[in-house]
């Protein structure tokens, strides 16, 4: 038995109905997804699920919005009150043996009993396999509910999510970085109706795709059940890198954060989305000061919804912990520190509007045209990187650089650019280990996995040339 959230009871018939609609139909996607066969009958008030596997079930929709709580039930038909005090007393009587009881016992309909003559009558038949009845504090409750003409003796109960049907309040775009806050403000939204698409930005670095993803399929798989969650990987390294080269550090985190708020509505207006969600928290960090949100909001063209906005960190990680994504975002680092020295805690808007004119809308709308939109739910982490890929170089290797000529100035020992490698090849010394590297890793990759084949100790530098530092100069 499927209590609805009390706040869709307060809702006008017309919208009511349209609710518990949507409310049957997650509930049976969430059965679905857990394997769980089940029938669902729609009532006003009410949701019945009937299953041979009422414990799994349970499990399954405990993480559908919209529902107060659901109940075990065994469900008991009789013919009078004295039929009925029969069968609830054989089902209740191991419950209460030794231990201290109260009935509480509801009814609706037309039965010839009222509720407090049920209680009354079985409490009476269940007193003597009892410890006494306790009607303010007592050890076991003994729930019964009559609902036309049939009774429902609650075996079981569990704590529902409550909130609103997920796909009740239309669609939104939020901006995720898997860290504690961006799940928890999504969570904060789906449990008021809205679906999400999720934004995820590759900072080089400063927010890692792969890690972020982890955590919303946590979101995905426990809240959305049965429901698609798509994400939208966006790659902003090179935004990242303007950024760095062109703008003031004082200046950088925020114009990054406009950077992304315009990212998030130009992929809203690719999924008709009506807003943009964050995991802001007034005052948290610089770029979340009073000033700056206002500054930052002037970039976006959708309302902004900060659900975290006035929640401290210790709420925020508690919350984590209950919705069960706290120990996956542990493992995300979410702050892009791109700034160097002191940043602006109140940036003024025309002087961020003229360090942005530095930086290129084109290179924006190309990333977000670019993006990679993925089904949360199906995705897959990438597989582990090959032994030929090291995130460092081995003492004594000899660093190759594979870029091609025109590419920028040598860095490591030596220069020997992709395009000829079917000449230069056949030089190396077996007798040595050679690292290559090039922009970003992949051709470089590419020469080390066939010279491996070969039976050289060749490697590649993840990341390119810039995962030299110091010894790219």
């Amino acid at each position: 038995m499927v209590k609805i959230a009390g706040e869709i009871g307060t809702k006008s018939p017309r919208t009511r109905r349209r609710f518990l609609r949507i409310l049957a139909g997650n509930v049976r996607a969430a059965l679905d997804v857990a394997g769980v066969e089940g029938d669902v009958e729609q009532r006003w008030s009410r949701l019945f699920v009937t299953t041979d596997r009422p414990t799994e079930a349970r499990e399954a929709l405990a993480g559908v919005f919209g529902i107060h709580s659901i109940s075990e039930v065994a469900v008991v038909r009789f013919r009078d009150l004295d039929d009925l005090v029969a069968s609830l007393s054989d089902l209740y009587r191991d419950r209460v043996t030794g231990r201290t009881f109260a009935v509480r016992a509801r009814r609706s309909g037309e039965p010839s009993f009222r509720s407090g003559d049920l209680a009354v009558a079985l409490g009476s038949a269940l007193l003597p396999h009892s410890a006494g009845v306790n009607l303010d504090d007592p050890d076991v409750e003994v729930p019964v509910e009559v609902v036309r003409g049939m009774a429902y003796a609650v075996l079981g109960v569990t704590p529902g999510a409550k909130g609103l049907p997920l796909g009740s309040g239309h669609r939104a775009a939020a901006l995720f970085s898997g860290g504690f806050d961006s799940p928890v403000a999504a969570w904060m939204t789906m449990r008021r109706g809205t679906a999400l698409d999720l934004v995820v930005c590759d900072l080089d670095g400063c927010g890692g795709p792969e890690v972020a993803m982890d955590v919303a399929r946590v979101l995905a798989s426990r809240w959305a059940p049965g429901l698609e969650m798509r994400a939208h990987l966006v790659d902003l390294v090179a935004v990242v890198n303007a950024l760095r080269e062109r703008v003031d550090s004082r200046l950088r985190q925020v114009l990054l954060k406009r950077a992304m708020y315009r990212v998030a509505t130009q992929v809203a207006a690719d999924i008709g989305a009506d807003a943009i969600v964050t995991g802001e928290s007034l005052g948290q960090v610089s770029t979340q000061t009073l000033r700056n949100l206002a500054v930052a909001d002037e970039a976006a063209g959708l309302p902004v919804l900060r659900p975290l906005i006035g929640l401290d960190k210790e709420e925020i990680i508690a919350r984590a912990r209950q919705i069960g994504s706290h120990d996956a975002s542990a493992r995300v680092t979410e702050h892009c520190a791109i700034a160097t020295g002191r940043v602006e805690t109140a940036a003024r808007l025309d002087e961020v509007l003229t360090a942005e004119g530095d930086i290129e809308e084109t290179v924006i709308e190309a990333a977000v045209r670019a993006r990679r939109v993925v089904d949360v739910r199906r995705w897959e982490p990438a597989p582990p990187r090959p032994e030929h890929v090291v995130e460092r170089v081995p003492e004594g290797a000899v660093v190759v650089d594979v870029r091609e000529p025109d590419e920028g100035a040598d860095v490591g020992d030596l220069r020997l650019p992709f395009s000829r490698v079917a000449e230069w090849a056949g030089d190396l010394d077996p007798a040595r280990e050679y690292v290559f590297v090039c922009s970003h890793g992949v051709r470089s990759e590419l020469v080390a996995r066939e010279l491996s084949s070969r039976g050289l100790r060749a490697r590649s530098l993840a990341g390119g040339a810039k995962s030299l530092g110091d010894r790219a100069a």
